[in-house]
């Protein structure tokens, strides 16, 4: 299984904006499959469960498993077609994107696209190296897991912008295979953190927790 991701959020255009040459989330995944080094690509819902900043309030995600030593983020990029690469890009139809490229530094590398997932984006402190972050992230990833049964498994990955949303922006991503309804996820966590089980330093920075509900198959490339 591809160890390393790629994601580009989408939001839609205005109500009464030129909008109606969109192209449809399954359009994009076709797209995306036929860059090389793209091994399998899924459309994803996206729900705000906490934040504010991006990419929180994109509502659409499309996911795709690289092989890292053929990926070309550029040609991805272009299979898209987002012409700006600063800034939220926007397309002349009003679409807008935000797109990372994401290398796998956790634990697990059999990462396949499943059809629920947790999403949290984070920074880096100033006060700490991405290595010494990575150590104190994997120790949580593995907490959250063992607090609840709705969590099947995790993967981390650090993040390299590719369309910038915010600077400075999110520099690292845990997602988790969720079974079962979010709810549970999120009441198990909770009375965690309430009895202490789970406690978070002040300097953890969430960018955006979301729940990503796949839109159609997994297409392999």
């Amino acid at each position: 299984m591809a160890a390393d991701i790629f994601i580009a959020f989408r939001k839609q255009p205005q109500a009464g904006s030129a909008g109606a040459g969109v192209p449809a989330l399954e359009q994009s995944v076709a797209a995306l499959v036929d860059v090389a080094g793209v091994v399998a690509a899924r459309a994803f819902t996206v729900n705000v469960i906490l934040g504010e900043r991006p990419p929180a309030l994109y509502p659409e995600l499309v996911m795709c498993e690289v092989d890292t030593a053929r990926f070309d983020a550029q040609a991805a990029l272009a299979a898209l077609d987002i012409d700006s690469h600063d800034g939220n890009a926007l397309r002349a139809d009003g679409l807008r994107f935000a797109a990372w490229e994401a290398t796998s530094v956790g634990v697990r590398d059999d990462f396949d696209l499943p059809d629920h997932l947790y999403l949290q984006f984070s920074a880096t402190p100033p006060s700490m190296s991405f290595g010494d972050y990575s150590d104190w992230y994997q120790v949580h990833q593995d907490e959250n897991i063992a607090q609840t049964d709705g969590l099947l498994r995790g993967w981390r990955f650090r993040l390299t912008p590719r369309v910038v949303a915010v600077d400075p922006g999110p520099t690292h991503l845990a997602l988790y295979e969720i079974e079962g309804p979010l709810e549970r996820v999120t009441g198990d966590l909770g009375r965690a953190m309430e009895a202490g089980v789970i406690s978070l330093p002040d300097w953890f920075t969430r960018f955006a927790s979301l729940e990503g509900i796949a839109a159609g198959d997994r297409l392999a490339g």
